[in-house]
């Protein structure tokens, strides 16, 4: 079975125009954040853990730091020492089944996004990426109900529709895929992951030239032939 997960983008630029006056190492921080300078935030919160080593905020936040910056390495070493501290945030759960699935290790991620939940984490997008970790792992009716969860709870309609249908694609409920991310697209072509899934459950039904035209745009006619035909490889195993 493939693997259906998504990464989000990594936004790496500098502080500029800044004040010349000290700032508080809150505002310092916040600003590292607002910007999305995940390489500052790494070395802001090192040098505040220099200062503080028995803080598993500190820990916490530069783990977190490390991972948006896309060190998964360095995250997991201080998931790691956060958990031999007995650390109980459930936002170090959370980080931990992100980790986790982006190893690959699915069952695992799931395993650590329940923790976040029993520790007390209410954000939605864990419930989209238990999701994912669901659907990757082969268990689509707890899947379907994490990702319900996060609709239910606010998550916008694009992430939680376009994931629903790579559950589908998943199942094999090519047709399913088609009629939802159908309109979601027709709404929102520029959104290229909705039209990528929407092709594939569109060359999955038997509509290949609809297919080709909405990959059209971002793919050669030679990358579209390779794609078609990894897709026919799948279906003939």
């Amino acid at each position: 079975m493939h693997r259906f997960y998504f990464v989000l983008p990594l936004l790496l630029c500098s502080l500029a125009g800044c004040s010349t006056a000290p700032l508080s190492q809150e505002v310092t921080a916040k600003d590292l954040l607002t910007v999305g300078n995940h390489a500052g935030l790494v070395a802001h919160y090192k040098l505040e853990l220099a200062k503080q080593p028995d803080s598993t905020e500190v820990m916490l936040s530069l783990a977190q730091s490390y991972y948006d910056y896309g060190d998964v390495e360095s995250a997991d070493f201080y998931v790691k020492q956060l958990k031999s501290l007995v650390a109980k945030q459930p936002e170090l759960y959370f980080l931990s089944g992100n980790i986790a699935s982006d190893s690959g290790l699915f069952e695992l991620a799931v395993s650590e996004y329940k923790s976040a939940i029993s520790k007390g984490y209410k954000g939605s997008e864990l419930y989209i990426n238990s999701g994912i970790a669901l659907t990757n792992a082969g268990h689509y009716q707890a899947a379907l109900e994490a990702f319900n969860q996060a609709r239910l709870m606010g998550h916008d309609d694009i992430t939680v529709k376009n994931n629903l249908a790579v559950l589908y694609l998943a199942q094999g409920e090519f047709l399913q895929a088609v009629e939802l991310l159908t309109p979601v697209y027709r709404q929102h072509p520029d959104e290229k992951r909705l039209g990528f899934n929407l092709a594939i459950s569109l060359f999955k039904v038997g509509d290949y030239r609809e297919a080709h035209r909405l990959l059209s745009e971002d793919y050669s006619d030679e990358q579209i032939s390779a794609l078609f035909y990894s897709l026919r490889e799948e279906e003939e195993s």
